[in-house]
This record gives structure tokens, C-alpha cells and sequence, in this order.
């Protein structure tokens, strides 16, 4: 239910903001009319936001591709939310995790379920992040992922030795810092709706 609230919300900003492109050259009453659209995605902003929150509490793997859809969404519509170290990171943080998770189990543990995730880290024209320190955390991580899937017994040293050390828990709640810090500055550009706002 929640991802397709994300989808369907997702939708409804791409539609608005390809409108007002388009509309913010007819005339003014066309953009104060999509400025009032705006104001409408508040309220759902906000739960999503709520929601996202949840999903990095529980730390729940299954749910960071849709908190990475909308770490995304919301960084390419407002790109100055976070700097490129902050975002690369949190993106980057959330990924890895999921594709640790995958190869944790000898069923996905192979290229067929984690390509498709390794290429969202560097997808074709990727450039970089904007930050070395993450550039090259994530250079070491799309390294490790091969040896990870080719080779058991390396897979079960990794998980029994590096993994508790750098990937389990102090990497999760450097994860939920990001995300609170991104909630928290997205949360103060959404205006309070007023009686005025009606």
C-alpha cells in the first residue's frame, strides 16, 4: 500500500511540475492555480515523510529501494536539500544494504538479483557523486560485490567478520542520521498550512 502511495504521489509531482513548465508562460492565474496544486502535495508530503522515518527506524531492508526513490525524488526536485556528500552517501547507504542483504542468502547471492542494484549505484553516464570521500566508498563497495557473489567461503568470512564490524549496526544509524537530517530540512521548506491557506 505505501509503495503505491509513493508511485501514485510520485506521479503527481512529475504532472504538476511538467504543467508548470509549460503553464508559467501562458499567465499568472495558470501559476498561482499550479502554486495551489503545491500546496495540496503538503499534507501527503508529510506522511510520506512520517513513513520514510518508520521505514529507517525499523530498519527495514525491504523498504529502502522506496526510501531511496524518495530521497531521490524529493533531491531532484530540491537539489540544494542536501550536499552532494550527504546525498551520495544516503543513497549509497541505502543501496549497499540492500544488496548486502541479497548477498547474504546463498538464493540471491548471484548476478541475475543483484546486477539491477549495482547498476542504480553507478547507472550508465554516471559521473560521480560531486564527493570523493564517497566516490571511492562506493568504488570499494562495487569491488567487494563480485567477490562476495563468487566466492562461499569469502561470502561467509564477510558476514561472520566485516560485516558486524563495518555494515551492521553503527552503519545503520549513520544511515538514520542522514535520513533525519534530510527529513528534518525537508520538513522546514513545507510552509504550515493556516486557515489562510484554504
Amino acid at each position: 500500500m505505501l509503495r503505491e502511495f509513493v508511485n501514485d504521489f510520485s506521479k503527481g509531482c512529475k504532472y504538476i511540475a511538467s504543467n508548470m513548465e509549460s503553464s508559467c508562460q501562458i499567465e499568472n492565474t495558470d501559476v498561482f492555480l499550479l502554486l495551489s496544486s503545491l500546496r495540496l502535495l503538503i499534507p501527503p508530503l508529510k506522511v510520506l515523510s512520517a513513513a520514510m522515518w518508520q521505514v529507517a527506524q525499523r530498519r527495514d531492508v525491504l523498504d529502502y529501494e522506496m526510501l531511496g526513490d524518495f530521497v531521490k525524488l524529493v533531491t531532484d526536485t530540491v537539489p540544494d536539500l542536501l550536499s552532494a556528500k550527504q546525498r551520495g552517501k544516503l543513497l549509497l547507504r541505502r543501496r549497499a544494504k540492500v544488496i548486502l542483504e541479497l548477498c547474504r542468502s546463498a538464493e540471491t547471492a548471484n548476478t541475475l538479483h543483484v546486477q539491477p542494484h549495482l547498476e542504480r549505484i553507478r547507472p550508465p553516464g554516471y559521473s560521480g557523486s560531486g564527493d570523493a570521500e564517497v566516490d571511492a566508498e562506493e568504488a570499494i563497495f562495487v569491488e567487494l560485490i563480485p567477490t562476495l557473489l563468487k566466492d562461499p567461503a569469502e561470502r561467509e568470512h564477510f558476514y561472520q567478520e566485516v560485516f558486524p564490524a563495518e555494515y551492521d549496526l553503527s552503519y545503520d544509524v549513520d544511515m538514520q542520521l542522514l535520513v533525519w537530517e534530510f527529513l528534518s530540512k525537508l520538513e522546514r521548506l513545507l510552509p504550515v498550512p493556516g486557515l489562510r491557506h484554504g
